[in-house]
């Protein structure tokens, strides 16, 4: 595989080129992962390099955001209208729509292409379904490296949606600038909303379905978070407070609200500095996260995987507990206790 040419190609906002570059880095063929490894190497120092060039605008490389929430919320028909307005404005929209995926076969469940059929439509969208794997928070293993593949495509907005599973979503968090947190009126999991967790990561509250019939529920689950956003530490943003919104995703009730909220989200001056510093912590965190996994796929493979079978055979029968498994296989593998 030609990486330059691939590159040059991407760059150029082919989205062909944009499709065979995630499928490379999800690839788990090992002929594969030079080239992945050497691609990302390369949209780094073009990311970077457009960085440097801006004199300091720290957002130059675009906006990040993760919307997640329970299942039935209501993310894809958000992501398809907030996408159409942004697409209006004269945005280019790239959405990562992470999938769960089938115990059995590992493809995606769920197709949520299909529920965004309007920013679908539109040249200007990318939108990309992926399988989450194993993965938890949310994610999948390579999320990160498809939002910056995104931002080299020249995509200055990447929206990623979650897999609905609950309140645990907190790894994509660190992946994006700015995570939204979607909320159906009176879910049934109010008390769980206000505990430790995704409520807790979120840097803006909505509650969806704010129309008909389910305006009352909703106005007074956005009363509820309110209230409770009010006990939680101070957001690391100096000056920003989250805030928690009703809204709706086939009608407009709420729209004017998020736009101003957002807008005065940008006039922050401490803005720019907190992205800085956020993206400057992912770089940490992909680095960490890279290195564990290239141990682990480098460890499997150069050293003997035989007594697996009886280790395993031990742990089932309770002759071995976890713990003592590990050390035995860490044993093999040549390291100290």
């Amino acid at each position: 595989m030609n990486v330059h040419q691939l590159l040059e190609d991407l760059i150029h906002g082919e989205r062909l080129a944009l499709a065979k570059s995630i499928t490379l880095v999800e690839s788990r063929k090992a002929e594969d992962r030079v080239a992945s490894t050497e691609l990302m190497i390369l949209v780094d120092k073009h990311l970077q390099g457009k960085l440097h060039k801006a004199s300091g605008d720290q957002d130059i490389n675009g906006w990040t955001m993760a919307i997640t929430g329970p299942p039935g919320a209501g993310k894809s028909t958000f992501i398809d209208k907030l996408g159409i307005h942004l697409v209006d404005r004269g945005h280019r929209v790239a959405v990562l729509a992470i999938d769960p995926s089938s115990a059995r076969s590992g493809g995606s469940i769920l197709g949520d292409k299909t529920r965004m059929q309007q920013l679908a439509s539109r040249d200007e969208a990318y939108i990309r379904p992926s399988p989450s794997g194993a993965t938890h928070g949310g994610t999948t293993a390579v999320t990160k490296e498809a939002i910056d593949l995104c931002l080299a495509a020249g995509y200055d907005t990447v929206l990623v949606e979650t897999v609905g599973v609950g309140q645990n979503e907190i790894a994509v968090s660190d992946l994006v600038d700015w995570t939204l947190l979607l909320l159906m009126g009176r879910s049934g999991d109010d008390l769980q909303g206000i505990k430790r967790g995704i409520v807790e990561a979120a840097d803006m509250v909505l509650v969806n379905k704010a129309d008909g019939e389910g305006y009352e529920p909703a106005t007074e689950t956005q009363r509820y978070y309110q209230s409770a956003l009010s006990l939680f530490p101070p957001h690391t943003l100096s000056g920003w407070k989250v805030p928690c919104l009703a809204i709706s995703s086939v009608q407009d009730v709420g729209w004017d609200s998020y736009w101003r909220t957002m807008k005065d989200l940008n006039a922050l001056p401490q803005l720019p500095d907190w992205i800085h510093n956020k993206r400057a912590s992912q770089r940490v965190s992909t680095f960490h996260r890279m290195l564990s996994k290239a141990l682990l796929e480098h460890w499997s493979s150069s050293h003997s995987t035989s007594g697996y079978d009886d280790l395993e055979s031990a742990l089932r029968s309770g002759q071995l507990s976890p713990a003592q498994a590990v050390s035995e296989r860490l044993k093999v593998w040549g390291f100290p206790k």
